[in-house]
């Protein structure tokens, strides 16, 4: 195995590489100058992030009959071009072995089924000798995947939409347990701070006490509250300590949008002071999936469409009026979602 230089990194993908099962779980080292068109996209408090294409592509297989990996740089639709994430980690000059940990997290729990982005590798900035984690490229099933990640006997640590990525085919989790600074110690006050995004936090880790599993649901509720409502939790107030006195007594984001009283149930149970009385990932991921199976006229393969009267065509001004439209012509159309759920 080549040697990068720094003695934690080496010994950390050895042993990753000594314990692989199968091409999945495969992290390597990476020269930087196999990636080119390397474009910024964000920065973080804790990390940078570039696109760049993989001129090699990712461990595919093994080629018993040439004795050697075979890579893939297929993306999809026909793309050979193969697209990536370099999370260039601030201050990871001392990067430590605990943090290292938390990327074997992200190998381990890596693939389409798990629903947790994984780690290709990793690499070094040339210009700030900071150390970069390879991840797959995904424009921007959580529920299922946090499951996952909790049966592991995990913890997210920092769930928000920024960790929610969408590629053309999965929804995955990303950055497990990365939220952090790549060169806190343990033993440090740093592991004692909280970080993370304000609205998403729950309160008690907000009043001082440990991230959990039920933390981690917490966060959940606020990303699916702001799927549904079509804006960040929040959006119209300072995210400042003002903010975290009022969350932990008892605000939460505004409900009088038009969420189906169904998913806002879900949604408040997430959000409940209690963390006990907050569901388990299974359960969640378990009544959200009912709910997606549940309405039997709810058709998506072609079929003829036989409807008769249909009004004019015309545009809503806004969803009030076009609901009131709706009502007019067909009260059959409209959803019970107290039958969703026995």
């Amino acid at each position: 195995m080549r040697k990068i230089g720094n003695h934690e990194v080496d010994k950390f993908i050895q042993k990753s590489q000594l314990k692989v099962k199968n091409s999945d779980e495969i992290l390597e080292w990476i020269e930087y100058d196999r990636f080119e068109n390397v474009k910024y996209l964000t920065k973080g408090g804790f990390a940078t992030i570039y696109k760049a294409i993989w001129k090699d592509g990712y461990i595919k297989s093994w080629d018993s009959k040439n004795n050697q990996w075979k890579r893939s740089k297929y993306w999809c639709k026909g793309y050979e071009n193969y697209p990536v994430v370099l999370r260039c980690l601030h201050n990871s000059h001392d990067i430590t072995a605990e943090f290292l940990r938390e990327i074997e997290l992200h190998t381990m729990l890596g693939s389409g089924e798990n629903r947790v982005n994984p780690c290709y590798g990793i690499t070094k900035d040339p210009k700030s000798n900071n150390f970069m984690i390879v991840m797959p490229y995904a424009e921007n099933e959580t529920a299922e995947g946090l499951n996952n990640i909790h049966k592991k006997g995990l913890i997210h640590h920092d769930l928000h939409c920024g960790n929610i990525l969408n590629s053309e085919s999965f929804t995955f989790i990303t950055d497990l347990g990365l939220s952090q600074p790549a060169n806190a110690k343990p033993s440090e006050d740093e592991y004692e701070k909280i970080y993370g995004v304000l609205p998403y936090v729950a309160p008690e880790v907000l009043g001082g006490k440990t991230y959990t599993k039920e933390s981690d649901i917490y966060g959940f509720g606020i990303i699916a509250y702001e799927i549904c409502a079509g804006l960040p939790p929040y959006h119209d107030i300072a995210h400042d300590e003002f903010l975290a006195i009022r969350i932990c007594l008892g605000l939460r984001p505004k409900s009088d949008y038009k969420i189906p009283q169904l998913i806002l149930d879900i949604i408040k149970r997430c959000w409940d002071a209690d963390p006990l009385k907050r569901p388990k990932a299974d359960e969640l991921y378990g009544l959200l999936y009912k709910i997606y199976l549940s309405n039997p006229q709810a058709i998506y393969t072609s079929r003829l469409l036989d409807f008769k009267n249909l009004p004019e065509p015309k545009n809503a001004i806004d969803n009030k009026d076009n609901d009131n439209s709706l009502e007019e012509y067909s009260e059959s159309l409209k959803m019970d979602f107290t039958k969703l759920i026995p």
